[in-house]
């Protein structure tokens, strides 16, 4: 992408935006601040009407059983087409379910029939007794900030915390405090910032869309302290991961120091701070894979700027 050509600014969109990922399964792009307090959140699942209960049972069944892929296929597309009143009899299901397979089909309807509005019906299964269940309703709600959620994504993120440090090998314990930790950060807790500042360095490439999203709802000075503190490590990884951090939730307290990464002679790092500066100042998505002569250029810009 040329960001200086008038042409490619017009109609080529900054990355982020154009990813597919940044746009959330369900109803749309992620909703932090105002955006997120004009939601309906429904009190209660839509009640199945009695002759079509029998119906849903069995397609439940079909989506968990399907022998073929065009099975899975019919009993995905009426359970879709049933909206949210299946969700409580999917969830069930998938905390029974002990075929991969299965649970990933249920996981896929589950993603269609849910959205912004049921966060609150999601926040009991942050406490199921299935692993499975907790891990996907705190990734569901996550892509929905929800301020009321806080303290039953707190609550999920010590106890995925102390499941670990009692087994450190614990089978899915990783993920599920990932998602603790993600959901939590939504909903405008820091107590997971230290487990998103992890997987920051470790895995940016696979999570940063979303990381990027959750960290919106906890921009203030906290985590710009703890972002900050991770970039004074001086690590490289550690560097880039926390110009990335920065980009999402940084004050106008980190400017300085992001604007002395921008005459890194490492591109990823200087790429890095120019996001940082893009989401710090302008609020702005970042831009991926900017080739070097543009970085040293757009670098420039941000320093005179600045």
């Amino acid at each position: 992408m040329n960001f200086f050509a008038v042409a490619a600014l017009a109609l080529a969109p900054l990355a982020f935006a154009q990813d597919p990922l940044f746009r959330q399964k369900g109803d749309g792009a992620p909703r932090t601040g105002e955006a997120a307090k004009d939601i309906a959140r429904a009190s209660e699942w839509p009640v199945i009407p009695a002759d079509k209960a029998a119906t849903v049972k069995t397609d439940i069944e079909r989506l968990r059983k399907a022998g073929t892929p065009e099975m899975a296929e019919q009993a995905e597309a009426a359970l879709v087409g049933a909206g949210a009143m299946v969700a409580p009899g999917l969830i069930a299901a998938m905390g029974k379910e002990r075929n991969v397979e299965a649970r990933l089909r249920i996981e896929a309807v589950l993603d269609r029939v849910t959205s912004a509005e049921h966060t609150r019906l999601l926040a009991p299964s942050f406490a199921d007794k299935s692993r499975d269940v907790r891990t996907w309703a705190l990734a569901r709600c996550a892509a929905f900030p929800d301020s009321e959620l806080a303290k039953a994504a707190q609550d999920a993120l010590g106890k995925a915390r102390a499941a670990l440090a009692k087994d450190e090998k614990l089978e899915g314990g990783a993920v599920e405090l990932y998602a603790a930790a993600l959901c939590a950060t939504a909903a405008g807790s820091h107590e997971g910032l230290d487990v998103l500042g992890r997987s920051a360095v470790s895995d940016w490439g696979k999570k940063g869309v979303e990381i990027r999203a959750a960290l919106a709802a906890v921009r203030d000075g906290e985590s710009t302290k703890f972002a900050l503190e991770l970039l004074a490590k001086g690590e490289r990884k550690q560097q880039v991961a926390a110009l990335n951090l920065l980009a999402g939730c940084g004050t106008k307290d980190a400017l300085a120091a992001v604007k002395s990464q921008l005459d890194s002679t490492d591109n990823s790092i200087r790429v890095a701070a120019i996001n940082a500066m893009r989401g710090i100042v302008d609020g702005d998505l970042p831009i991926a894979n900017l080739p070097v002569f543009e970085a040293i250029e757009l670098a420039k810009k941000w320093k005179e700027r600045g």
